[in-house]
């Protein structure tokens, strides 16, 4: 029954008042302060921070006769092993090395013993997903079908896709699995295939030209990087004699290994291990913003840096075209698509979503005005939900950035749901 209301025609809709929707400032959400990261260390893992969860327990109702046909999902893959282990390596052979010299702390050696048993956990799991990383993806679609029940309760057909990468793959299958057992009359086609990849993938193929700000802001990140990375203190709780320890150990090199391997061991609970005490709060901050500015930068999402975030655009036609397909067969279904965080935040800024929105020409500070553990988690998603209502053909929309309703910068009279029609207005003179 609710499948052959989706496939009546509809009737645009005679707005007999006037739009007065207030707009929301872009900045807002996306702020973050030292005392907020604090809140949750891990948060400043950045990239490597584990998937949160969404923060809304109920979502705003859709307006009334309104009901989901069609759900475009574009997801990060889940909880990872670091894609390289050369930062166990690099931190095991120093630390091994000052204990053969009789300079390694107690402090010292308890990190050694830690990072050995890390290692040997990710030995040849170099960019694998983890067993959280397969969890997150089964919560995340068990959320989906609880949350829009009268859609995922039909018989449907649903295209999955995914990136060829191992971890993609099987964040895919976790999450069509666990759909599949919720409903087993879904006809669920997956397929990870480079022929598809310019649709799930940015194509690195296009080549923005640089800009001229774009050298003075990486010389400003850098500074903020390099700055981050003072590695005094944390050579004097690891040694007890530093000035031995610096001759054969690089302290800048020491520290950014054991931040990415701290940050990462998030994403594997099971060993019960954490190396985050080796810094301090403060250390650990400094260190997210240098990267924050990083992906920010690498992105092109601060004005006047170059626009890389147009390698994206073809996956951004793509969910539109297959939304207007979708709209005019009148066939509920759902598509997923399983990709990278490179992938997800270039898109969540070209959608216009508030969170990658509001970057400032403020290297220093850019973290107060746009945070990627907010958006890149792991796991990270990206949902936008179609609503029809028998009798109209006017289609609404609502965008979920993690789970969690968000904004555009689209006029609407039924926030957070837009007119489809406006939305895609927007992405064409954006």
């Amino acid at each position: 029954m609710i499948a052959m209301i989706y496939r009546k025609n509809c009737w645009k809709v005679v707005l007999s008042f006037l739009i007065t929707y207030h707009f929301s400032l872009i900045t807002c959400s996306a702020q973050t302060s030292r005392k907020e990261m604090f809140k949750d260390i891990n948060r400043t893992g950045s990239n490597y921070f584990a998937y949160p969860g969404p923060t809304a327990k109920k979502l705003t109702k859709a307006p009334a006769g309104y009901v989901p046909f069609y759900i475009s999902h574009y997801g990060r893959h889940g909880s990872r092993y670091m894609s390289n282990n050369g930062y166990y390596v690099t931190a095991i052979n120093k630390l091994d090395s000052a204990h053969q010299f009789g300079i390694l702390s107690e402090k010292g050696r308890e990190v050694l013993a830690k990072l050995k048993v890390g290692y040997a956990d990710a030995w040849h799991r170099d960019g694998d997903l983890t067993k959280l990383g397969a969890q997150q993806h089964r919560e995340i679609a068990h959320r989906m079908y609880e949350r829009f029940p009268e859609l995922l309760t039909q018989s449907l057909q649903i295209d999955a896709k995914s990136s060829t990468s191992r971890r993609c793959m099987l964040s895919m299958f976790n999450f069509c699995q666990e759909l599949k057992r919720l409903n087993p009359l879904l006809d669920i086609v997956m397929d990870a295939s480079k022929h598809d990849m310019k649709y799930v993938v940015e194509d690195l193929s296009i080549k923005p030209a640089e800009t001229t700000e774009s050298k003075h802001y990486e010389q400003q990140r850098a500074a903020i990087f390099e700055g981050a990375h003072d590695a005094r203190r944390l050579m004097s709780v690891l040694f007890t004699d530093t000035v031995r320890a610096a001759v054969f150990v690089n302290g800048r090199e020491l520290m950014e290994a054991l931040y990415n391997i701290a940050e990462d061991l998030q994403n594997v609970p099971e060993l019960n291990i954490s190396l985050m005490d080796v810094f301090t709060k403060d250390e650990l901050f400094n260190m997210w913003t240098g990267y924050n500015a990083g992906w920010l930068l690498n992105t092109g999402l601060v004005p006047g840096s170059t626009p890389y975030y147009q390698q994206q655009q073809e996956v951004l036609d793509s969910i539109v075209s297959t939304a207007e397909r979708v709209i005019r067969e009148g066939k509920p279904t759902v598509t997923l698509r399983f990709s990278h965080d490179s992938s997800v935040l270039p898109l969540a800024y070209l959608l216009g979503l508030k969170e990658a929105r509001g970057g400032k020409a403020d290297i220093p500070h850019l973290y107060k005005y746009v945070s990627i553990d907010k958006i890149i988690p792991m796991a990270a998603n990206i949902q936008i939900v179609f609503y029809c209502k028998p009798g109209n053909d006017d289609v609404l929309v609502k965008f979920f950035l993690n789970e969690n309703e968000t904004t555009i910068p689209v006029k609407t009279d039924c926030a957070p749901y837009y007119h489809w029609e406006d939305v895609k207005d927007y992405y064409q003179i954006d």
